[in-house]
């Protein structure tokens, strides 16, 4: 398959998904719903990814491709960034996704994902550490903070390494 086919069917399944994503819980969806959705084979779906683990993780770098990241202030501000993020590609999928945990934790690593790559510093795997363990305690806390809403209190957080009372 050529490069431009590859990219064609790539978009076709991705905007399928997306729909999907607004519509139905990410662990609801299957790969026939994606396939009958871009109304195509099961088998065309599998021949371009392995699951629909690996279709999510693949359709965050797809539309993080679209979205200009500025990480200049990211050490300072690692959840306004991941806000920004989101809200600028993902908006619609992640408030109707705020449930399904297997999506958030996805959509979470993902973006982590995409934070290390574009920093180029090793060093940003300490900054990851600290925020994987706010995002952790949060979990612990019955997702107290919401990532979308509450970045800021997030933010406060990760600057002053002191977690709020929550109980």
């Amino acid at each position: 398959m050529s490069n431009l086919s590859q990219k064609r069917m790539n978009k076709i399944i991705f905007t399928s998904f997306k729909e999907l994503l607004t519509t139905k819980k990410f662990s609801d969806i299957s790969i026939t719903m994606i396939a009958n959705q871009a109304l195509i084979h099961r088998n065309t779906v599998y021949h371009h990814f392995t699951d629909k683990y690996d279709l999510l993780n693949k359709y965050i770098e797809y539309e993080a491709q679209n979205f200009p990241i500025d990480f200049s202030d990211f050490k300072n501000h690692p959840f306004k960034n991941i806000h920004d993020l989101l809200v600028n590609s993902f908006e619609k999928i992640t408030s109707y996704q705020k449930d399904d945990h297997d999506f958030n934790l996805i959509i979470q690593n993902g973006f982590l994902r995409l934070i290390v790559n574009a920093q180029k510093d090793d060093q940003i795997f300490w900054f990851i550490g600290k925020i994987g363990s706010i995002l952790l305690w949060n979990e612990f806390h019955n997702n107290y903070y919401e990532l979308i809403r509450d970045y800021q209190a997030l933010d406060e957080i990760y600057q002053t390494g002191i977690f709020p009372n929550v109980d």
